[in-house]
């Protein structure tokens, strides 16, 4: 009996953050990738690589997408766009194209805190995405992996101001992922599953877990701790967001067992989705910042 073929896969959005390691970590795996970019998209980051190839194209175009995607015959298109950036609402084109074009399953882009049924701003826009998908019948796979372990210095300003600044009391265990392992995890889940499996359904995954004290303990030594009630405002970019961020990880929503409807958290279910990439050693936050 013959081995079945892999599927095929594209990409929108090769962005810094998660796009690109995703190309990355498709190469690292021999896998080919197609990576669908606006005409002005800035590539130069993408590996150098035979085994990816960029199709430029007006990704409002229904038509324009649809017909790279049915040319290349894709299978699965992976959304790295970013949710500050008003990606959400880019990937509806993107996404009716590859319904046109019969793309089998779409990963929005979430890679962040579970966001199904949630009903804070970005949790909700992304919520209503997966609906969307739902009514145009499109499979999607979502995958939550918490924060982002590169992601802790800003979070809590202590590359800026010398001060690991905590927001509330910050003793709330939260996920905390490597891009790496994510961009990794979407490459090895997407080839060694029968897509079938993936429909519809949400993987959660955690490289490590984690309180706020507990990271700011990993500063000892080159900066200070500090418990706020606000962050200061002067000359720091966002600094409305972390403390949303911060003040939604004492309750509980940093965690990838969160779930929106019971409003509790599962120390299980954050890292459920792990035994997907079974044997896997999943990089810490020390490791990331070499601290």
């Amino acid at each position: 009996m013959s081995k079945a073929c892999p599927p095929t896969i594209a990409l929108f959005g090769a962005g810094k953050n998660i796009g690109i390691p995703i190309v990355k970590a498709f190469v690292d795996i021999n896998s080919p990738i197609l990576v669908i970019a606006r005409p002005t998209s800035d590539l130069s980051a993408l590996p150098k690589s035979n085994l990816v190839t960029v199709a430029r194209v007006d990704t409002t175009s229904v038509s324009s997408v649809a017909g790279i995607l049915r040319d290349n015959r894709i299978d699965v298109l992976i959304s790295g766009v970013s949710y500050i950036k008003g990606g959400v609402d880019a990937q509806v084109a993107v996404a009716r194209a590859s319904r046109n074009a019969g793309v089998k399953l779409f990963l929005p882009s979430e890679f962040g805190i579970p966001t199904g049924g949630g009903t804070d701003p970005m949790p909700k826009a992304k919520s209503d995405f997966a609906e969307y998908l739902k009514s145009i019948g499109l499979p999607s796979l979502r995958i939550y992996c918490g924060q982002f372990h590169h992601s802790i210095p800003w979070l809590s300003a202590v590359d800026e101001t010398g001060t690991f600044y905590i927001v509330g009391k910050g003793t709330t265990p939260q996920s905390y992922t490597a891009v790496s392992d994510v961009a990794g995890y979407v490459a090895h889940v997407l080839t060694t599953q029968t897509l079938s499996n993936l429909f519809d359904i949400e993987l959660r995954i955690e490289g490590q877990r984690a309180t706020l004290v507990e990271l700011g303990a990993l500063y000892s030594g080159t900066a200070t701790v500090e418990h706020v009630q606000a962050l200061p405002r002067k000359d720091m970019y966002y600094s409305e967001v972390r403390e949303y961020l911060q003040n939604n990880g004492d309750r509980g929503i940093g965690s990838s067992g969160w779930d929106w409807a019971s409003g509790t958290d599962d120390e299980n279910r954050a890292s459920s989705g792990n035994a997907f990439w079974s044997g896997h050693r999943w990089l810490t936050a020390k490791e990331v910042l070499r601290l």
